[in-house]
């Protein structure tokens, strides 16, 4: 019986160090990606910028219909929507959608822009919850801002009133957003343009998303990057550069994107309407729910609706993807809190699983490309398995200690390779993401993200070290909690109270 538990943890440690060893030229190949795609989108976007052509007449840029979805957000809704109408782009709408909040979210709303009751295009192409009632602004707003206008709907969560939201909407784009989170000025122009100069190819277009903790902003706009002051939010600063400058923006370029964050995305409104729209229980149209089934939901409508998009193009023989910038269009708070970003890591966990359950089929089938080859391959190995295997890992490697399978010198050593490996990876994100680079015949500078001096810089390394030591296996906890919760059919999503951006003079 020894014998057999001595080979068993053999092949258990043949298995953890070949995965281990594997994640970590898969990570390498997206690090030196990025680092080779940086430059090249910081290059192209800057040169945009400063050779855009006015247009008075707005007959170039596209109308697109940004949708607002809020729950309970009277403290914030106000000026969220006046940030939204300072927004740097020639053609637009904002669609608030009031998911049944039970404050005064909607008397806010309706008192700030002078709102009445009014009759709106609505076609309801997407199942939604009742909609209650229509407003529409009468106060006067920028030419560039064609309408704003209110839904007030029954609970039903973000992806349905998403929907209800598509269903008002009269862009041919349409952004969806968190409405407690800051966009950058230019936003929607630069989700926008990589859809727009290619309707064939790109569907929808997203970019990163920092952290503004620790930020000022000033009557809706950053004035100022800083580093958070707590170690929680430090952490979470370097783990979003970790997945957006470096794995969203690589496997965005090998059309193997499965996520845009939820935060800010702009997607064609044809597509989504014609995929069936955010995945929710009220999901009515034939091919929706003949991928997801009737009545089917997750907690991570970001990542399915992409999914179901990339199947259904695929299905029909088109051609589609979506692209991830990687510079932030978005701020949006980080979790300061233990248990909150528990839970949160939970429901991205759970919502995960959810996904890659929904659309198993699609799983190691050449008939969907790289999306079936490598996309979803990719995220059950190294994402849905990887707190799994890690946890494995604490587990094998002190059993293999003990039984004098390994010896003292051997596990020191991996265990020394492993923290070095996610320090490398840690750094290398951080410094893709804040190193300056000088344009071509221009002695302008710019960066992905504006956190500068020696000492900013040292701390958000020290903070990708740091959290392989206690945060990291906290997350592993929540995930492990996560999976469970899916196995046993948990679809409640658990939002976490935000303590807002803080103002120019700190409050």
């Amino acid at each position: 019986m020894k014998d057999v538990l001595l080979a068993v943890l053999v092949v258990l440690d043949f298995l953890v160090v070949a995965y281990f060893f594997t994640y970590m030229a898969v990570n390498i190949v997206l690090l030196f990606i990025s680092n080779r795609v940086v430059p090249r989108e910081l290059y192209r976007t800057t040169q945009a910028k400063k050779t855009r052509k006015p247009d008075p007449e707005k007959t170039f840029y596209p109308l697109v219909s940004l949708i607002v979805p809020a729950y309970c957000e009277e403290v914030t809704i106000v000026e969220n929507i006046r940030s939204l109408i300072r927004l740097d782009y020639p053609r637009f709408e904002i669609i608030v959608v009031n998911d049944g909040s039970s404050d005064r979210t909607v008397e806010k709303s309706i008192a700030a822009f002078g709102m009445i009751r009014s009759e709106v295009d609505y076609n309801p192409h997407l199942g939604t919850m009742p909609i209650s009632g229509y407003y529409r602004s009468t106060v006067d707003l920028p030419k560039k801002v064609e309408r704003l206008v209110l839904l007030d709907k029954a609970n039903g969560g973000k992806a349905d009133a998403i929907n209800a939201g598509i269903n008002a909407s009269q862009g041919a784009y349409v952004a969806s957003m968190d409405a407690d989170s800051l966009l950058v000025d230019d936003a929607v122009e630069l989700a926008i343009t990589p859809i727009f100069a290619n309707p064939n190819d790109v569907v929808a277009c997203g970019g990163a998303v920092a952290m503004s903790n620790g930020c000022t902003v000033k009557d809706g706009r950053l004035v100022r990057v800083g580093l958070p002051k707590k170690w929680i939010a430090r952490f979470q600063v370097v783990e979003y550069m970790r997945s957006f400058t470096q794995s969203r923006t690589a496997l965005g370029q090998m059309n193997s994107l499965l996520i845009l964050s939820g935060v800010f995305a702009v997607f064609q409104r044809e597509a989504l309407v014609e995929a069936g729209g955010f995945l929710t229980k009220h999901m009515r149209s034939k091919l929706g729910t003949e991928y997801c089934g009737i009545g089917s939901e997750t907690v991570c409508e970001d990542m399915e609706v992409i999914v179901r998009l990339h199947r259904y193009l695929l299905d029909k023989g088109r051609k589609g993807r979506a692209e991830c910038l990687p510079f932030p269009l978005a701020w949006t708070e980080a979790p300061e809190i233990w248990e909150h970003l528990g839970k949160q890591r939970n429901r991205w966990y759970r919502g995960l699983w959810e996904v890659l359950s929904i659309h198993r089929g699609m799983m190691l089938r050449p008939r969907y490309g790289r999306i079936g080859m490598f996309a979803l391959p990719y995220q059950f190995l190294f994402e849905a398995l990887a707190p799994l295997l890690e946890t494995a890992g604490y587990i094998v490697v002190p059993l293999s200690f003990a039984a004098g399978i390994l010896s003292l010198p051997a596990m020191l050593s991996f265990v020394s390779f492993a923290l070095a490996f996610n320090l490398l990876l840690s750094a290398g994100s951080v410094y893709v993401s804040i190193r300056r680079m000088r344009l071509e015949k221009s002695s302008e500078e710019t960066a992905l993200m504006n956190y500068r001096g020696v000492k900013t810089i040292l701390l958000l390394v020290f903070a990708g070290l740091l959290s392989n030591l206690g945060y990291r296996q906290y997350l592993i906890y929540w995930q492990l909690k996560g999976l469970k919760e899916f196995l046993q059919g948990r679809k409640s999503w658990d939002k976490f109270a935000r303590q807002g951006f803080a103002s120019e003079d700190g409050a």
